[in-house]
């Protein structure tokens, strides 16, 4: 079942870059709530609050119980957001009002882990999605969905369709989609080099011994009288 977090914000009655600016100088986040059917509506939050909420981890399939002006919570998703990664600010926020028996889609961290085989050989594991998106009711958005890549070798790729989707939880990210690898470096690729080279020479001290032996053996024997 999804985290439920709280979230309270003010009615923002005045819009425009100017009056933004103000806010954000007095720690208030501007924001809109979009409501399904109906007309956006323009708010403003605490600034810490928001970021602290973002924070947290998983806030993206959060529910998100939002108190506005004192009325009764409303079940509202984080959409979007936009900060401003100088001043560590969070500059906008965008929320979905959602119904808890209507499935939605969501972006969903994905976490890997262990150590794989192939970083254990000398390769680097590369994660190049962070999150997949996944389908569900509110309540069932999981918070993060997580890949044991223990056995995946150099070379190899994780895909988004081998990721398991928690019970009431559907994957629509496309299957082929890449979400990580086990990348050959340099160092694999010099140890790979020296075993190989370790390998022939070993190989050709070999074939020397056999070598010498039949030449001793060749020298021992006598021939024949007539």
């Amino acid at each position: 079942m999804a985290q439920h977090v709280p979230l309270s914000v003010s009615t923002r009655e005045a819009r425009g870059t100017a009056q933004n600016q103000r806010l954000r100088k007095a720690g208030r986040v501007p924001g809109v709530l979009y409501q399904p059917g109906g007309d956006s509506l323009s708010f403003d939050a605490d600034e810490y609050e928001v970021r602290r909420l973002i924070r947290r981890g998983g806030i993206r399939s959060a529910v998100v119980d939002l108190t506005i002006d004192s009325d009764s919570p409303r079940t509202v998703l984080f959409k979007t957001w936009d900060s401003d990664p100088v001043r560590d600010q969070i500059i906008h926020l965008d929320l979905q009002e959602v119904d808890l028996s209507v499935e939605v889609e969501a972006d969903v961290p994905v976490i890997l882990v262990g150590t794989p085989l192939g970083v254990r050989e000398g390769g680097i594991l590369d994660q190049t999605s962070l999150t997949v998106r996944v389908r569900a009711l509110p309540d069932a958005l999981p918070r993060s969905i997580e890949f044991d890549v223990t056995d995946v070798g150099l070379g190899e790729s994780v895909h988004a369709g081998d990721l398991v989707a928690p019970g009431g939880c559907t994957i629509v990210t496309e299957a082929e989609h890449g979400i990580g690898s086990v990348m050959v470096t340099r160092a694999a690729l010099a140890a790979d080099e020296e075993e190989l080279l370790e390998g022939a020479e070993g190989a050709e001290g070999a074939e020397g011994a056999e070598g010498a032996e039949g030449a001793e053996g060749g020298d021992s024997a006598e021939p024949e009288g007539e």
